[in-house]
């Protein structure tokens, strides 16, 4: 194919990708397109001859500017596939901004598209590294995957870390593919996704060594089948087995309470008597049909700080409401604390036992960027009306896990934001939790995408440690989930809610568990080996 010269084609199938991945994750959930969204970019780059050695070929004679414009090509592509795919994942922060951050419509867009544009850099820097490897070599797929699994990562911790909606995500559905996750962390799900795109784009741009490519990927995508075909019906089975036993102690009889308070009226003083009295009527009225062992309210389910003594009669209402049930109640609320001299506030899920006494507590500890605390205020001190009603957080000590009174069952509780992060629910279940519980407030973003995005990213935590999840979120969606990711009972958004869940504490660890991220470590290692190996070849060529 001649070397095209024009701008506009790398903006059309640049944005047909990022359209493609937009409607890979919720709500879409076309799973399958996935499997395709990189392909028009790929395609593009290497039969277009925009890769460097495919092009150096095609363009002898030319001038050598044509170098630069495949690199600009190349950049428009990435950047236009970044634009639509982060417009897809952060659509509705604009909304949000503008709804309780008090910012103007224009200043809200801006700050949402500040934040695509920071995103649309991961894409961009991918499809660059791309067009230096040779789109003739057998490790092409292998190479692409293992550099997108390691931006993905770079995700996770540059700027505090933001890996909203990373593009093994879009297989949250998908049951066999998603037990990869207990060996490689949601990056092998990934890699799988971009292997099948990478190949695909040079089994059909190149029409070589068809076999090479395709027969490694198919072993591998085979493996991956039996793997997660045979984990989810060894769980399914387990799971189903310890229902059945004999003794009911294998079962934790949880109740969710789902209070759905907007946030328009959350936060408001006068709302505070009426919004504890809301959740004591929904969870008494669940308590009065069958026995439960443990209530959980979402994340600040009561806003306000719980054992100041100015709320001392809310408190007690709640304290008695333990008592009159005669079951653990996990409270969503607020502490405040004293650090240097000076009050912060803490983003903490109290533990109550069946007399209602504060037993033990669970701190946030991986705060929302300008959510619940203002990163370099100097900037960004526009944005302090999104923390102005409740106060700017600050985070806990530590994780730890809670010890379920009068049992041998042990919590991990991870708290809205923090779900997104695989490394927080990992060191939970380390730590020797059982069951985990996610305690959150989505009802920041309406009925956006955004609530059921949190959840996709939810179900992996699940399947990473092998451990069931019970949610609980003040606007939905609260819900149970399986160790293999099964999403069971799961409310409508803006739904008042009271129902209980059946879940199975479980104690194995799964390898990605027990190692964490030595898939990521893997891929660093390949690429370092594949850089090494042409550096040391004469006149080679990265994957040459």
């Amino acid at each position: 194919m001649p070397h095209p010269r024009g701008y506009l084609p790398p903006v059309l199938l640049g944005g047909l990708g990022g359209a493609l991945f937009s409607l890979s994750i919720p709500k879409p959930d076309i799973q399958l397109f996935g499997w395709i969204s990189l392909f028009p970019c790929l395609y593009y780059i290497f039969a277009a001859g925009l890769s460097t050695e495919d092009g150096k070929r095609a363009r002898d004679g030319e001038p050598d500017h044509s170098n630069s414009l495949a690199f600009r090509q190349t950049l428009i592509l990435g950047i236009s596939f970044g634009l639509i795919s982060g417009l897809g994942r952060v659509y509705w922060l604009a909304e949000t901004l503008e709804r309780f951050g008090n910012l103007s419509r224009p200043e809200a867009l801006l700050t949402g598209g500040l934040l695509i544009l920071y995103l649309a850099l991961y894409p961009a820097a991918f499809f660059l590294v791309c067009r230096r490897l040779s789109c003739r070599s057998p490790l092409l797929p292998w190479i692409a995957a293992a550099v997108w699994t390691l931006l993905e990562w770079a995700q996770t911790w540059i700027i505090t870390g933001f890996p909203w909606e990373l593009l093994g995500y879009s297989q949250y559905l998908n049951r066999p593919l998603r037990q990869l996750a207990s060996l490689t962390g949601v990056y092998g799900v990934s890699f799988v996704l971009v292997l099948v795109n990478v190949a695909l784009s040079q089994l059909l741009a190149t029409r070589r060594r068809v076999l090479a490519t395709s027969l490694p990927i198919a072993v591998l995508m085979a493996a991956v089948a039996v793997y997660g075909s045979s984990r989810y019906a060894w769980l399914t089975s387990a799971t189903s087995s310890a229902r059945s036993s004999t003794t009911s102690d294998a079962e934790l009889k949880v109740g969710v309470i789902q209070g759905s308070v907007i946030q328009e009226v959350k936060w408001k003083p006068d709302r505070a008597r009426t919004i504890t009295q809301r959740y004591a009527d929904l969870t008494r009225q669940l308590a009065s049909k069958a026995p439960l062992d443990l209530v959980v309210f979402p994340e600040t389910a009561l806003p306000y700080w719980f054992r100041d003594d100015r709320f001392s009669a809310y408190r007690g209402e709640i304290e008695q409401l333990a008592r009159d049930v005669s079951t653990p109640i996990l409270v969503g609320s607020l502490e405040m604390g004293l650090i240097g001299g000076e009050a912060k506030i803490y983003n903490r899920a109290f533990l109550l036992d069946r007399e209602g006494r504060v037993v033990d507590f669970s701190d946030k500890v991986h705060l929302v960027p300008f959510g619940e605390y203002l990163p370099m205020p100097w900037l960004f001190q526009y944005l302090e009306g999104l923390t102005a009603e409740s106060g700017p957080f600050a985070p806990g000590d530590g994780r730890k896990v809670l010890a379920l009174p009068q049992t041998d069952i042990t919590l991990g509780v991870f708290i809205c934001y923090e779900s997104i992060f695989p490394g927080i629910t990992r060191e939970l279940a380390k730590l020797g939790a059982t069951v985990l519980v996610n305690t959150t407030n989505d009802a920041w973003f309406g009925r956006t995408a955004a609530p059921r995005q949190h959840l996709s990213m939810a179900v992996f935590r699940a399947v990473e440690t092998g451990r069931p999840i019970v949610r609980a979120a003040n606007t939905g969606i609260s819900c149970a989930i399986s160790p293999a990711g099964d999403i069971s009972q799961a409310t409508q958004l803006f739904e008042t809610a009271a129902f209980s869940v059946a879940v199975v504490p479980r104690s194995t660890s799964t390898f990605y568990t027990r190692h964490g991220d030595v898939f990521l470590a893997a891929c660093a290692l390949f690429l370092l080996a594949t850089f090494v190996a042409h550096r040391l070849r004469p006149r080679g060529r990265i994957a040459s």
